[in-house]
C-alpha cells in the first residue's frame, strides 16, 4: 500500500501543477475543473506506464524494484476519484 501512496501522491502532485497550468493557459475553465483535468490525465498516464512497467527488458537493465500491475491500477483509480471529487465541489 505504500507504494500506492507514494504514486498517487506522486500522480496528484503532477496533476494538480499540470491543472494549473492548463487554467492559466486556458482562462475560460474553472480552477477545479482544470485541477480535475490534470488528475484525470495523471490517471491516464499511471495506465500508460503500467504497460512500460510490465516490460522485462526494462526490470533486467534496472534494479528498480518491480511494481506490480494492481499498484498502477489502483493509483490511477485513486486519481480519477480525486479529479472527481474536486470537479464536484467545484461546480
Amino acid at each position: 500500500m505504500r507504494h500506492v501512496a507514494a504514486l498517487s501522491l506522486v500522480g496528484a502532485a503532477a496533476g494538480a501543477i499540470g491543472g494549473l497550468i492548463f487554467w492559466a493557459a486556458h482562462g475560460n475553465t474553472t480552477l477545479a475543473r482544470a485541477i480535475a483535468y490534470g488528475l484525470w490525465f495523471a490517471a491516464a498516464v499511471c495506465l500508460a506506464l503500467m504497460i512500460v512497467a510490465g516490460r522485462k527488458l526494462i526490470w533486467r537493465r534496472t534494479s528498480l524494484p518491480v511494481l506490480e500491475g494492481w499498484v498502477w491500477v489502483v493509483a490511477a483509480v485513486v486519481l480519477t476519484a480525486a479529479g472527481a471529487a474536486i470537479d464536484a465541489l467545484g461546480s
